[in-house]
């Protein structure tokens, strides 16, 4: 019986998902998902099941940071499902019934992934910190770079203004000057 095959726009339908998150999600999560020989991708039955993992992990509020690292486990237990021939729902609903243990390693696997979380979130959160930190230290710079210049502007003209009514004020002073030598020029030869 030949693999059922799905192109992009199938595969995106059945998971009810845009076919550019599916391409996102295999870069950033670095998934093999296979190609036919014109380079174009085709999804496999257990391809899918592993993005309907993914997207479930997303729904949950999840980064595809943190779901790359369990990545390995969706994986296995894809795998697992395959070899007993075990549909993976019954499996999920099975380790539902089954109570998690609270002593012994079952507490340590807890704490193990409480600890895990915790280094995800502040990872992000320092990511997160450090690309606003950035983006406020453009904006900042680039608003007091605008503030300098238009200081500057209003400088220039201002600088520009005082010079104009100096020089006017020097050719006023000139020019009364120079009347007032006539003036007395005159004045002599009359009565001289």
């Amino acid at each position: 019986m030949a693999e059922a095959r799905y192109i992009i726009s199938d595969a995106s339908k059945q998971l009810d998902v845009e076919p550019h998150v599916l391409r996102y999600w295999e870069e950033e999560l670095e998934l093999n998902i296979p190609r036919n020989e014109l380079g174009h991708r085709y999804f496999r039955a257990e391809d899918l099941n592993i993005l309907k993992s993914v997207k479930k992990l997303k729904e949950q509020g999840l980064q595809l940071k943190a779901i790359k690292m369990m990545l390995p486990g969706i994986l296995e237990e894809d795998k697992l499902c395959e070899e007993e021939d075990t549909p993976k729902q019954e499996i999920q609903e099975v380790s539902k019934a089954v109570p998690m243990e609270v002593s012994g390693s079952g507490s340590s696997k807890v704490q193990q992934f409480q600890e895990f979380l915790q280094c995800v979130l502040e990872d992000t959160l320092k990511e997160n910190n450090q690309i606003l930190k950035e983006q406020l230290t453009k904006e900042v710079s680039s608003e007091v770079r605008f503030l300098l210049e238009e200081r500057e502007e209003k400088e220039e003209k201002r600088y520009k203004k005082l010079d104009e009514t100096i020089r006017e004020m020097q050719k006023m002073r000139q020019e009364t000057a120079t009347s007032s030598n006539r003036r007395f020029f005159k004045s002599k030869k009359s009565k001289g």
